[in-house]
């Protein structure tokens, strides 16, 4: 059977118009909700014998708020948790709130972690900070609610664990960001991991003396991805710091999470993710 130009056209466009719909279902519907489990190591200098083998586990973003599914963040935490982690990092945007609606239920989601098995750092992001970056009550208020379930907040603060410094950064959009203060404490002698929740920080002067592992969030790595281009559109200025590993110079290396949530549900090519790191002693 002919078939004649205009009716090759109509063919042509209902099958383009169903692989949209499918891709369009998929990048709402399916992938937003796709969580991925990233397996890497985590080697340290100078790491003492007792944390070899330690598992820490990185989270961030989780926008708890009117956006993001509450079940669907339930079962990330239930399978962050099941990766039974001697360590967690939350790298900010805990919520999405104007004021202090999301802190209860933040706390909740964060406590599923059972801070009493396994230690808990975190560190603010722009979201956590309300309406504009603007209210610092709210996130004194969360990491007060924070610490009375055994959770630690850290704001320019350092924390030893057994003998691995962890330094938490606070949100530089908020202008709270004073990394002089964050590592006035650092010794180089010993092993050290960073959290920020804004990977452009690292080009912000303050870190020196700071060597070590750095953990960031913020990026969401775009949310949407281009094969060859990789994402259009990212909320940071160096471009490098999208999504995963990058050796920032010789005693920094930076890991940027994809994040849990999102602040529009789409994703294409750039699921959500769960970090895995086992510390190793680097060579």
């Amino acid at each position: 059977m002919k078939v004649n130009r205009r009716q090759f056209i109509r063919s042509a466009s209902l099958c383009s118009l169903g692989a949209a719909g499918v891709a369009g279902f998929y990048t709402w519907r399916v992938e937003p909700h796709w969580v991925d489990v990233v397996q890497r190591q985590m080697p340290l200098a100078n790491l003492p014998d007792s944390l070899v083998g330690k598992r820490l586990v990185h989270i961030t973003d989780l926008h708890v708020g009117h956006v993001v599914e509450y079940d669907y963040l339930q079962r990330a935490i239930d399978q962050t948790a099941e990766l039974q982690p001697d360590l967690v990092m939350v790298t900010g945007d805990l919520m999405t709130a104007h004021h202090t609606e999301c802190i209860e239920p933040a706390v909740r989601l964060l406590k599923r972690l059972n801070p009493d098995n396994c230690a808990i750092f975190v560190t603010p992001g722009n979201h956590d900070y309300g309406l504009h970056v603007a209210q610092d009550q709210v996130v004194t208020m969360l990491f007060d609610e924070l610490r009375k379930v055994g959770i630690h907040g850290l704001r320019n603060e350092q924390i030893d664990y057994q003998g691995l410094q962890i330094v938490g950064c606070d949100e530089w959009m908020a202008r709270r960001f004073h990394p002089q203060k964050a590592f006035a404490q650092f010794d180089v002698s010993r092993p050290g991991i960073a959290l920020t929740h804004n990977p452009d920080t690292l080009d912000m002067p303050g870190w020196d003396g700071f060597e070590g592992w750095v953990l960031a969030g913020h990026t969401h790595g775009g949310q949407c991805r281009l094969p060859y281009f990789g994402a259009p559109i990212l909320p940071i200025q160096n471009r490098r710091y999208e999504a995963g590993e990058v050796e920032v110079d010789s005693v920094r290396r930076l890991y940027v999470n994809r994040g849990l949530g999102y602040t529009h549900r789409v994703r294409f090519m750039c699921s959500p993710e769960i970090t895995q790191f086992d510390l190793t002693a680097a060579v």
